[in-house]
C-alpha cells in the first residue's frame, strides 16, 4: 500500500518504469484508491551488450521484455507513464538512437537520468518502505552497472557517490561464474576498495550516527533466502536486517555452488544466480568501508520514487 503519492491528478492509472543494466522494472498505481495494482520485474542483462566503443546493440530479450510491459500498461489503461533509463543508457554513445527507437515504438518518451537524480529517487523510494525514526541515512542502491550511495538528513539529499561498480559491469570484468579462487576473491575486492577510497563522501561520513539502508536486486534476494521465500513477498522483505556474518556465510556458500544448485535456494530469482556473487562482493565493500556490521533492506527504489515526485 502506498503510503504518500503526492497531489497527484484523481482517477489516474498511472506507471512507472526503470530499465536498467540487469532487470525492468514496472509499478501501475491506482492513484484513486492509493494503491498498487501492478508489479513486474524482467531480467534483460542489458549490460551484457554494450560494445567496447560504447555501441549498445539491444538484444532480442530488449524488445520481448518491453512488449510485455507496454501490453500490460495498455491492459490497465494507464493514463500516464514516466519511464527512466540509468547506467547502462547513460554510458552508451548512441543513446538518441536508442530514445528514438523507444519512441517511435512504444509512443512513450525515455528519459536517461542522472546519477544525482537516481539517487534522488532510490532514497526517496527506499526510505517509504522502511519505518524507522532515525534522522540520518545512508542508502546503497547496487544496480547493474553503477552503485550509488546516498546520505540522507530529514528527508533530503545531502551528498552522494555515484560509483561504476555494478553487478553486470563486474561481471563483465572478471568473467568468474563458478569455482571463486581466494586469490580472485581478493583481487576483486581489492579493486572495488580502490574505486571506494579516492572518493572524500566516504571519509566525510566519519563520526556521523546513520543507519544503513539497501535496495536493489541483491539485498532484496539475500533477505529473500533467509526468509526461505518460496514466493516473494516485499512486505516481509522490507526493513529485514542483515548481519556481516550472515552476508560473509551466504556469500561463501554461493561461490562453491554451481549456478542449478543456487537456483533451487528458495528465495533466488531465475537470471540473478550468476551476477549476485558480484552484487555481495560491493555489498561487503561498502560495510567494511562505513564499518557497519547491519544493513536494512528495502524492496522499494526508482519506481516509487518516481510516484512521490509525480504530481
Amino acid at each position: 500500500m502506498l503510503s504518500t503519492v503526492g497531489n497527484i491528478v484523481k482517477n489516474m492509472i498511472y506507471a512507472a518504469l526503470d530499465l536498467g543494466t540487469n532487470a525492468f522494472r514496472l509499478l501501475i498505481v491506482d492513484i484513486s484508491k492509493n494503491n498498487i495494482l501492478k508489479r513486474e520485474s524482467i531480467i534483460v542483462g542489458l549490460g551484457s551488450y554494450i560494445s567496447k566503443d560504447k555501441i549498445l546493440l539491444p538484444p532480442k530479450k530488449y524488445y520481448d521484455a518491453l512488449d510485455r510491459i507496454f501490453k500490460i500498461v495498455k491492459k490497465f489503461k494507464v493514463k500516464k507513464v514516466d519511464a527512466v533509463g540509468t547506467s547502462i543508457f547513460r554510458d552508451s554513445s548512441n543513446k538518441k538512437q536508442i530514445k528514438d527507437e523507444f519512441y517511435n515504438r512504444y509512443k512513450h518518451k525515455l528519459k536517461i537520468i542522472s546519477p544525482e537524480n537516481e539517487a534522488i529517487l532510490t532514497s526517496k523510494g527506499a526510505l517509504e518502505s522502511v519505518q524507522f525514526k532515525n534522522k540520518n541515512y545512508v542508502v546503497i542502491d547496487i544496480g547493474g552497472g553503477s552503485t550509488e550511495i546516498s546520505l540522507i538528513s530529514n528527508g533530503d539529499l545531502i551528498d552522494f557517490v555515484s560509483l561504476k561498480l555494478g553487478v553486470v559491469r563486474e561481471f563483465n570484468e572478471y568473467g568468474i561464474i563458478e569455482n571463486f579462487s581466494l586469490s580472485s576473491q581478493r583481487i576483486i575486492f581489492k579493486k572495488i576498495k580502490d574505486k571506494f577510497i579516492k572518493y572524500n563522501f566516504f571519509k566525510n561520513l566519519r563520526g556521523k550516527d546513520f543507519k544503513l539502508i539497501a535496495n536493489g536486486g541483491t539485498p532484496t534476494t539475500l533477505a529473500a533466502i533467509k526468509l526461505n521465500m518460496r514466493t516473494y513477498n516485499p512486505n516481509l522483505v522490507n526493513g529485514q536486517a542483515l548481519s556481516l556474518g550472515y552476508i560473509k556465510d551466504i556469500h561463501k556458500l554461493l561461490m562453491i555452488m554451481n549456478t542449478n544448485e543456487r537456483l533451487k535456494l528458495a528465495g533466488m530469482e531465475k537470471g540473478r544466480e550468476v551476477v549476485i556473487i558480484y552484487g555481495i562482493f560491493i555489498l561487503l565493500s561498502v560495510l567494511r568501508v562505513l564499518k557497519k556490521r547491519i544493513v536494512y533492506v528495502a524492496d522499494s527504489g526508482v519506481l516509487e520514487g518516481l510516484v512521490k515526485e509525480t504530481n
